[in-house]
């Protein structure tokens, strides 16, 4: 019987989702991109990748995930942090309350890392 792997014509395989499994982070990039792609719900999206890149950083996997969803650009990157907080501890309803809160507070300017592109 065939593996699903060779119908796809790849050998992209289940790996990298097992416990201790250390990607180069080119490899997760790419991963991230695709997910975020994938997934047009914004709450879904962010789910997937935080799931299946636990060991990541979340403020890394926040800048990541910034990179691909252009909804999140009015956001910080501390913002998509406690998103992605927001989605572990709260699910679907905490992540909606955080993201009204995010959306509607006033971003400080002025301040900060003038080098630093958000």
């Amino acid at each position: 019987m065939a593996d699903a792997t060779d119908d796809e014509g790849g050998d992209d395989t289940l790996d990298w989702l097992l416990p201790g499994h250390r990607a180069a982070p080119a490899e997760a990039l790419v991963r991230i991109q695709r997910l975020c792609a994938a997934w047009p719900d914004l709450h879904a999206a962010m789910f997937i990748v935080l799931a299946t890149h636990q060991d990541l950083p979340r403020d890394m996997l926040a800048a990541a995930i910034k990179q691909f969803r252009p909804d999140l650009d009015p956001f910080t990157r501390e913002d998509v942090v406690s998103l992605l907080t927001s989605i572990w501890n709260g699910g679907k309803s905490g992540f909606d309350a955080v993201l009204r809160t995010r959306a509607n507070s006033p971003k400080k300017g002025g301040g900060g890392f003038s080098w630093v592109k958000e």
